[in-house]
């Protein structure tokens, strides 16, 4: 392969997925271009890619999927033999299905993969399960990855990449509780600008569309009036149960040629 140009496309709404693209790309070419995927403006803009570029993609798992969000993650991507290296960032638990799932999309769109590799970052409901990732042993981790993929690279686009993962694809059931705004809302807008659904109404920001929203939960983190909250016992529950069964063990990355 003749890579001429690197790029580090993700969808991010909380910055995990975002972190490993980049130190991937980083390592391969400081100067590599980034296309960030995480808001509906940044979706709706159209690239395209040639036989010489590596797109280094990446994405957060959401209950062993996806995020489904209106249009699809990577509609607006368009590759032609595209050398692929399709990446995801789970909260300690299972990727089960994302993996394939993202190949399967960003084929259909004319990407190749060359390799592939799930990577461990703070879980979204849960900021003790898997803190601090990743740490010191991840980054080794992908400076190993990104040495077995210079390898890769040096030869030709390969024909195939068998990654573990089911299809059809596991169902998953929409979330009972969606984040919304309450008294301290400033209306300052920032919650709507960082909607990666476009869930939350410009006109009554304290407002949350639960048929858009993907409980991402990124309008909580970065409202700077802390106004965002989740209801209800719902996301309370779900923490309890997921800390009581992951925060005791250590996912570790894994790597796919």
């Amino acid at each position: 392969m003749d890579i001429q140009r690197v790029f580090a496309v993700y969808f991010s709404p909380t910055g995990g997925s975002r972190r490993y693209v980049r130190e991937i790309a980083r390592r391969l070419d400081p100067q590599f271009q980034e296309i960030d995927l995480t808001t509906p403006a940044g979706r709706a803009q159209p690239h395209r890619f040639t036989p010489r570029d590596l797109v280094i993609l990446g994405s957060p798992v959401y209950a062993g999927r996806l995020p489904r969000v209106a249009g699809g993650l990577f509609a607006s991507l368009e590759g032609d033999h595209t050398p692929a290296v399709f990446t995801v960032s789970y909260g300690n638990r299972a990727f089960d299905d994302a993996l394939v799932e993202e190949q399967d999309l960003c084929q259909a769109r004319g990407f190749v993969g060359v390799a592939a590799a799930a990577w461990i970052a703070p879980h979204t409901f849960s900021s003790r399960i898997a803190a601090g990732r990743p740490d010191q042993a991840d980054l080794a981790q992908v400076d190993a990855f990104v040495d077995r993929l210079r390898q890769a690279l040096a030869g030709p686009l390969p024909q195939g990449l068998a990654l573990p993962g089911n299809r059809p694809y596991k169902q998953v059931s929409p979330m009972s509780f969606h984040p919304q705004g309450g008294e301290g809302c400033t209306r300052c807008g920032r919650c709507v600008q960082n909607c990666p659904a476009g869930a939350i109404p410009a006109e009554d920001p304290r407002v949350t569309d639960p048929q858009a929203c993907i409980v991402c939960l990124a309008c909580m983190k970065n409202c700077p009036a802390h106004a965002r909250t989740v209801p209800g016992p719902g996301l309370e529950a779900v923490c309890q149960k997921l800390e009581g069964l992951l925060l005791a063990r250590r996912q570790e990355p894994q790597w796919y040629f």
